[in-house]
């Protein structure tokens, strides 16, 4: 009988977990009229634009490394991080910054109609900081700035995935 309850509640839990459109993280359905996309306005080998073509791939779109007519355009306006100081100790000395990231973009489609025009994506992250390990602490704010990458081409292919 425990065994038939188990059962019962384990495919009540899938289907309330399916019905309430869960997907897995990185997973958006990209409109066709995007399939193929020629992103500019980023270096695509490092940082953002990296992560951007990572993230476009993951999703079965086919980015383009030169501009071909006919394609889908997404244009990086502008790409901005900063470290900020969050809070200072008694021996005022920094005690906690705030990384912040903030990418502009717009989507052309195929025949060159602004899809999306001039969105704004934001993503921050917080960490403490010790005079004592600095090198520590800078390789924890690289670690830091490749999440605040990852979360700011999430929420584009999100915007994406709406069109």
């Amino acid at each position: 009988m425990k065994r038939y309850l188990l059962n019962i509640s384990t495919v009540f839990l899938l289907l309330a977990v399916s019905a309430c459109g869960f997907q897995l993280r990185g997973s958006t359905n990209i409109p066709a009229s995007l399939q193929i996309i020629y992103v500019q306005g980023v270096n695509m080998q490092q940082g953002l634009g990296l992560e951007l073509k990572r993230g476009l791939t993951r999703n079965g779109v086919t980015v383009l490394s030169d501009y071909q007519e006919g394609n889908a355009v997404l244009t990086i306006l502008d790409n901005k991080f900063e470290r900020r100081v969050l809070s200072v100790g008694s021996d005022a000395k920094v005690s906690e910054y705030e990384l912040h990231g903030m990418v502009t973009f717009k989507v052309t489609d195929n025949d060159s109609q602004v899809l999306l025009g001039s969105e704004r994506v934001e993503a921050q992250r917080d960490y403490q900081f010790d005079q004592n390990q600095v090198l520590g602490k800078g390789e924890e704010e690289r670690l830091l700035k490749e999440q605040l990458n990852q979360q700011l081409v999430q929420t584009i292919l999100r915007r994406l995935s709406v069109l």
